[in-house]
Order: C-alpha cells, then structure tokens, then sequence
C-alpha cells in the first residue's frame, strides 16, 4: 500500500463526507433520533415504561430512577434492532447506488483513481456516519434526558434479555456514563454489520431502495429465524443474535468473553460484506 494510494483515498473520503453533507437524507436519522429521544423522555417523564412485560412501577428508591442515564439505555434498547439499522441503511444504501443511476459513478471513475480506492472510500465515510449517528443518539438521549429528568445513579432492569440475566442493576452515575458509552460503542458494530449489508447491496444496483429494502429484509428474517428452534443450530452464527449482547454490560459481572465473541462476529459480517462488495465493484461494469 503506498503512501500515493493512502493520500489519495484520505482524499476521496473528504470528497465523500463532503457529498454526504449535501444529501438531504443525510440528515433524516439525526433529526429522527433526536425525535425518538424526545418521545421517550416525554413518555418518561409521565411515568416508567413497561419493561420485559412488566411494570417497573413497583420498584421504590430514594429518588426517582428516571434520568438522563436511564433514558440513554432505553433509548438504545428500543432502537438497536430496527430504527438505527433502518436511518443507516437509508445512507449507506444510497451511497453508490444513486450516483449510479444518476451518471456521476462514471463520470467519477473515468478519472485517474482506482475502483478501489472509491469504494474504500466511500465504505469509510459509510462506517463514519454509521458511528456518528449512534453516539449522536446517546448524547442526545442523554443531554435531553438530563434536562428534562435530572442525572444521578443508573438503573437497568435485566429481563429476556439475551445474556439471560434478571432482574435490577443499580450503578454510580459515573460508572453509568463509561458503561454507557461502551454500549453504544458495541451498538456501532452492531449497525455497521447492517449496514454493510445495505452497502454492498448498492455496489450492483442502480436502486437504493432495493438495497436498503434488502438489508433490511435480512435483518428481520434474521430475527424471526432466532425465533424458532429449527435454527438453533445455526443461530449463533446470525449477527442478530449478538446485536443485544451490549446488555451484558449492565450487570455486575460483565460477560467480557461472550461480548468480545459477539463482538468479532458482527466485525466478520461487515468486513465480510466489505470484502464481497469490493470484488463486485472492481469488476462491474458501469455502463451509466
């Protein structure tokens, strides 16, 4: 790898960043989440949610659980499995598909750049956005929730989660925020396996509402077939079955090794998609 090809794609990733910024729909998940963050603090401030089936009503503190932390963690639980995927799919899947129907993927190719520093760097720009818009909704999540809730210590409620464990886990406010964080770091893996999925889709059709479409398809066909005990055999190998792994870090005994685990398989599926993606871009013809 020379340090011309390096510069080059550091350049075509600003180019691509700079792109982004111009779309319109750019901008449709964050103002997404910050609305979806302001209903739930809005739904929270009335009272606490019906977790896991049952009410969280009964559970009696000094002081009320509902805060800034609390409304980070619901929010995420709420969102990881379908709105996240669904805001990053609608970029990433429209990132080479649409300038492939509308002619700029040729006009951008008939320069002196590689095939493969384009669509590296447009796979890049895709994983900053991606991570940008889930920490984005944690912050927001989290300031508004401040606001409007107050701070203090954080609580989660543990149950059918996919860790297995039950029941109620209470931590400092600054033990919160750092286990927070980690989560929607973890979160970040988990959408970029979709994600990648939407990417690689947009790198043979010209229709970005066939590769969103289908990303998003294999995301619930995934979900419906942990359902079932006929895929057991091969379900710890569906991505969906690691989205929810972020959950093993609020209990008091962090799952270090099942969470690294589920964590490798998501980086698989995205560098694995990536992989394919790029050998069908570098050998496509782009006719348009």
């Amino acid at each position: 790898m020379s340090r011309l090809w390096v510069k080059r794609v550091l350049k075509q990733i600003k180019l691509e960043i700079f792109k982004l910024s111009r779309r319109a729909r750019s901008y449709l998940g964050f103002a997404a989440m910050l609305g979806l963050a302001g209903l739930v603090v809005l739904g929270l401030a009335q009272g606490p949610p019906q977790i896991g089936g049952a009410s969280s009503q009964g559970f009696v503190t000094a002081g009320s659980f509902l805060n800034g932390g609390f409304a980070a963690w619901f929010m995420l639980r709420v969102t990881l499995l379908f709105f996240l995927p669904l805001f990053a799919c609608v970029v990433t899947g429209d990132m080479i598909s649409s300038e492939s129907a509308d002619g700029t993927l040729r006009t951008l190719l008939s320069k002196p750049v590689s095939r493969e520093s384009v669509y590296c760097a447009k796979y890049i720009a895709a994983v900053i956005y991606t991570v940008a818009l889930t920490i984005f909704m944690g912050i927001t999540a989290y300031i508004i929730g401040a606001v409007f809730l107050g701070r203090g210590s954080l609580t989660t409620f543990q149950t059918g989660t996919i860790i297995g464990a039950q029941g109620i886990y209470i931590f400092p406010e600054t033990e919160g925020i750092v286990r927070l964080a980690a989560a929607y770091i973890f979160a970040a893996f988990a959408i970029l396996s979709v994600a990648s999925i939407a990417f690689f889709i947009s790198s043979f059709v010209s229709n970005s509402l066939g590769a969103i479409g289908s990303a998003m398809l294999t995301l619930i066909a995934f979900q419906i077939m942990g359902m079932f005990d006929f895929f057991k055999p091969i379900s710890e190998y569906l991505f969906t079955a690691h989205m929810e792994s972020w959950s093993g870090l609020f209990i008091t005994n962090v799952p270090w090794e099942q969470i690294f685990k589920s964590a490798c398989v998501l980086c698989a599926y995205s560098a694995g998609f990536f992989t394919l993606g790029l050998i069908v871009f570098a050998r496509r013809d782009i006719l348009s």
